[in-house]
């Protein structure tokens, strides 16, 4: 059954507040058209689609007009799609906000529930929802918080939990992505856009600093259908791994959480290592046995020499010929 939103309970709250519901799009002519109709069939009643049409070159905009008055919609000449969330919110005008990409689907109730949540939970500036990973070949078995064990041991069957401090667990596991929170637009106070440098890892980073801010509300239920494909970014290694390591960095460096901060270092060095042995797989070793250097450096401790020693041999192994690499993503 659909919970719809009630009148009473969440401070500061209209009986309806907009949500604006921001979509970046570059080229995506080929999901676009599916992903829009679950927003507009949305539940809850008060939804303003704001789409950025982040210098499309193919029928993108043409798909974008086919829907009319339904959405709000602007071109700029490609920027990125940091750049095109920024310039979203700049845009957008609901009291709540969520982002959600060109290519994934919303669950009808999506929106209602989580503003039932926040209406529940007064303070609580922002409430993160579950997904499932879906492909031509159907959907995965598991959504994503059950392969996320620290989440999983506070929601323990629950159907919502409210996180007094959220970046000690997202630090050690990413359980969000950039599709999955809604927030109030009054949390942009403490973290007013996206880090424009990042061109992957910019989610993580965004809500990451917003957790800063306030405690973090989790719905046990899948709210994103997130589509799978060649395109995507986690596909792209030699843009994602750099890019993680500066997002993660610069998050440690900000972060007064000791505890916090140890478990973003930790990660760092693991995208090092995870760096390291992509470049050996690709033959290119002088690159591999440095990124293991970087990775030692990082994180200076037993364990962490160990598996460098590993990596190494097994980058000098590979480069004699007496290993091969691993099957090779291009």
């Amino acid at each position: 059954m659909s919970k719809r939103v009630k009148a009473e309970g969440n401070e500061g709250m209209n009986t309806y507040p907009l949500v604006s519901v921001i979509v970046c799009a570059y080229n995506a002519e080929k999901f676009l058209a599916e992903t829009l109709q679950t927003l507009i069939d949305q539940t809850y009643p008060k939804v303003e689609i704001v789409v950025v049409d982040d210098g499309s070159t193919d029928g993108t905009s043409a798909i974008i007009q086919g829907f009319g008055a339904k959405l709000s919609s602007f071109y700029q000449p490609n920027a990125g799609l940091s750049a095109a969330r920024n310039a979203g919110i700049q845009k957008s005008t609901g009291d709540l906000i969520c982002f959600f990409d060109a290519d994934d689907l919303m669950p009808p109730d999506r929106l209602s529930e989580q503003v039932d949540f926040l209406r529940r939970h007064p303070g609580i500036q922002m409430v993160i929802c579950d997904y499932r990973n879906f492909s031509d070949q159907g959907q995965d078995a598991h959504t994503h918080f059950q392969t996320c064990p620290l989440l999983r041991e506070q929601l323990q069957e629950k159907p919502e939990v409210v996180l007094e401090d959220a970046c000690v667990i997202l630090a050690q596991e990413n359980f969000g992505i950039a599709g999955t929170p809604l927030l109030m637009r009054s949390l942009l106070d403490h973290v007013p856009s996206f880090e424009n440098g990042l061109r992957s890892s910019e989610d993580f980073h965004f809500y990451y600093r917003l957790a800063r801010h306030t405690k973090v509300g989790v719905l046990n239920n899948v709210g994103m259908l997130r589509r799978v494909h060649g395109n995507n970014m986690s596909s792209n290694w030699k843009q994602m791994l750099p890019n993680c390591i500066r997002s993660y960095s610069m998050l440690r460096d900000t972060e007064s959480n000791p505890q916090a901060r140890e478990y973003l270092n930790s990660q760092v060095a693991g995208f090092w290592m995870s760096l390291a042995r992509a470049e050996a797989n690709h033959r290119t070793y002088g690159l591999s046995l440095y990124h293991y250097w970087m990775a030692l450096v990082t994180d200076q401790n037993v364990s962490q020499l160990y598996h460098t020693i590993y990596g190494v041999t097994r980058t000098l192994a590979i480069a004699l010929g007496a290993h091969q690499p691993d099957i090779i993503d291009h």
